[in-house]
C-alpha cells in the first residue's frame, strides 16, 4: 500500500542542506508499543504514549512510544530468558541469533527506562505463566532506571540481581521502519508490541540523575490520539501514526500478540516539487489484517 505524510520539519531542513553522500548509516533502534485492555474487555486497547522533550536530536516535541538504540551492554549472551528460544527469534526477525537477543534485550531496556515497566518474572525452572514482577521500592526502581539510562548498569545484571527472567512471550515484532536516507540521523527502528504484565504500572517521571528524553506520558485511545492530532493537539510521525491505525482496529491484547506480521524494511523517500514535499510510504502487506484474526 503506497501512502503519501506531510513532511516532518526536521525532514525539510536536512532536504534545504542537502542530502549527505553517502547518507549516513543508521543506528538499530527498539520501539515497544506496550498495550492494555480498556477498562471495557473486547473493546479495544489503551496504549503508553511519551511526549518528546524539544531539543532532542531525535523526534523532537513528538508523541512516540518507549524506545531508544541499543547499548552495546544488550550483546551480553548470559541474559536470563524466558518464553519463545532465542533461535525463534533470530528466524523471526531474520537476524543472527544474538543481534535478535540483543534487540529484545533492548526494547525491555527501553521500556523500563522510560516508563517503569520491567517485561520479565521470577527466574524459575518452572515459571508460572501469570507470574508477576515483584515490585520495589520506588527509589529503588528509580535508581535501577538511572543507572540503565547513564549505561553504567546491563540489563542481564539487573535481572540476574533480582533473580528474574526477561519474558520474551510478552513481546511480538510488529514493523522495521527506516529513517529516509535523507536524514543526518538515521535509524533502523524495529517495532514491537508488548502486553503490560499483571500488576505492573506506567510512569511518566523519568529516572531522577538520567537526561530527560520524555517530558509527559499516559495511556492513550489510539483512535483518541488519532483525533488529537487532528486537532494539532499532539506530532506523530509517520510511523507511529501507521501503528496507531492499526492499533485501533484491535478488540483486545490477544488479537494484537495474534497477528502475523510482515517485517519487511519500510523506507520512506522524500518527493515532490521543493514547494511540495512529502513521504512516499510503501507499506507491506501483512498475512493477517489487524482485527480480522
Amino acid at each position: 500500500m503506497l501512502r503519501r505524510f506531510p513532511l516532518p520539519p526536521e525532514l525539510r531542513a536536512a532536504v534545504e542542506r542537502g542530502v549527505l553522500q553517502p547518507p549516513a548509516e543508521p543506528l538499530t533502534a527498539a520501539t515497544v508499543m506496550l498495550v492494555r485492555e480498556t477498562a471495557l474487555a473486547g473493546t479495544g486497547v489503551e496504549v503508553w504514549l511519551l511526549r518528546r522533550a524539544d531539543g532532542l536530536r531525535a523526534a523532537a516535541g513528538a508523541t512516540a512510544f518507549p524506545g531508544g538504540g541499543l547499548d552495546e551492554r544488550d550483546a551480553d549472551p548470559d541474559v536470563p530468558w524466558r518464553g519463545a528460544t532465542v533461535e525463534g527469534w533470530g528466524r523471526r526477525l531474520g537476524l543472527p541469533d544474538e543481534d535478535a537477543a540483543a534487540l529484545l534485550c533492548a526494547a525491555v531496556r527501553e521500556t523500563y527506562e522510560e516508563c517503569g515497566v520491567l517485561l520479565a518474572e521470577v527466574d524459575d525452572e518452572n515459571p508460572d505463566p501469570g507470574a508477576t514482577v515483584v515490585p520495589v521500592p520506588e527509589a529503588d526502581e528509580d535508581a535501577e532506571r538511572a543507572a540503565l539510562a547513564r549505561h553504567e548498569l546491563a540489563l542481564s545484571d539487573l535481572l540476574r540481581g533480582r533473580g528474574l527472567a526477561l519474558r520474551s512471550d510478552l513481546l511480538r515484532p510488529w514493523a522495521r521502519w527506516t529513517t529516509p536516507e535523507v536524514a543526518p540521523h538515521r535509524y533502523d527502528t524495529w517495532f514491537f508490541v508488548a502486553a503490560v504484565p499483571a500488576g505492573a504500572r506506567a510512569r511518566h517521571a523519568g529516572p531522577p540523575g538520567a537526561p530527560a528524553e520524555a517530558v509527559e506520558g499516559a495511556w492513550w485511545r489510539p483512535s483518541a490520539v488519532l483525533d488529537a492530532e487532528a486537532e494539532g493537539r499532539v506530532r506523530l510521525l509517520p510511523p507511529t501514526r501507521v501503528a496507531l491505525e492499526e492499533l485501533s482496529a484491535a478488540p483486545d491484547v490477544a488479537s494484537l500478540l495474534g497477528t502475523r506480521r510482515s517485517l519487511e524494511e519500510v523506507l520512506p523517500r522524500v518527493e515532490g516539487a521543493p514547494d511540495d514535499l512529502h513521504l512516499l510510504v510503501e507499506l507491506p502487506e501483512h498475512p493477517d489484517p489487524v482485527g480480522l484474526v
